[in-house]
């Protein structure tokens, strides 16, 4: 469903560099039942409701993860996904602020790449407040979640709060918030139990720890807007 607030253009983010410690795999790289993965169906998604350009944040099997990201959309890789939890929407906002071609972008709707039961009138109920002063969050049933929406009057103070490791809170946590329900939005995967019916993890997948859930690789910070 494509949201019909034209005139305004909002550009889509799908934050998609962490590894999947607790899940054993970067999560952009898990299958749906039909063998598309996490990160093309977030892309589709963001894309198919008028986002322009979506961005994804690389990181944990960059190269993985970027053959995976269909054509049109651009990758923003971020060598230190690892160090905390804004450095993947600093880096988007760092290539927001500074590409002349993205001068005219009023908005970024940012989402994370493991939500799957978020539906396209989702994003587009979203996507229906889209302004250059606005800030607008989902929630499911009251619970906040993503996707998320921050006007471009937002941008510089949302890149300061990235780079300090804060990442979104205090800025979605303002009075002038809009809280829009979206179903899902909250239903982010992050163990192998929470997976959709049908979904798989990719090869070369890291076994959980014995009785705590966490994976043995490199471990990943909670995305910036969380």
């Amino acid at each position: 469903m494509v949201w019909s607030n034209r005139g305004v253009r909002v550009a889509g983010v799908v934050l998609a560099a962490g590894a999947g410690r607790r899940l054993g795999a970067p999560k952009a790289l898990v299958h749906h039942a039909d063998g598309t993965t996490f990160v093309r169906r977030a892309v589709d998604l963001l894309t198919g409701a008028g986002c322009s350009p979506v961005l994804v944040t690389t990181g944990a099997r960059a190269d993985e993860v970027a053959a995976h990201v269909p054509a049109g959309a651009h990758v923003v890789h971020v060598p230190d996904w690892s160090s905390g939890p804004g450095a993947g929407l600093a880096h988007v906002l760092a290539h927001v602020l500074s590409d002349s071609a993205l001068d005219d972008v009023d908005a970024l709707l940012i989402t994370l790449v493991d939500l799957p039961h978020v539906t396209g009138r989702g994003v587009a109920d979203v996507l229906a407040h889209a302004r250059r002063d606005a800030v607008v969050r989902a929630v499911d049933g009251g619970c906040p979640g993503h996707p998320v929406l921050i006007g471009r009057d937002h941008f510089e103070a949302a890149a300061r709060l990235s780079q300090d490791g804060h990442g979104l809170k205090e800025l979605l946590a303002c009075a002038g918030t809009v809280r829009v329900e979206v179903a899902g939005a909250t239903r982010d995967v992050d163990r192998v139990h929470d997976l959709p019916a049908g979904a798989h993890l990719p090869p070369t997948t890291v076994s959980p720890a014995p009785g705590t859930g966490e994976g043995t690789g490199t471990g990943t910070g909670t995305p910036g807007a969380s």
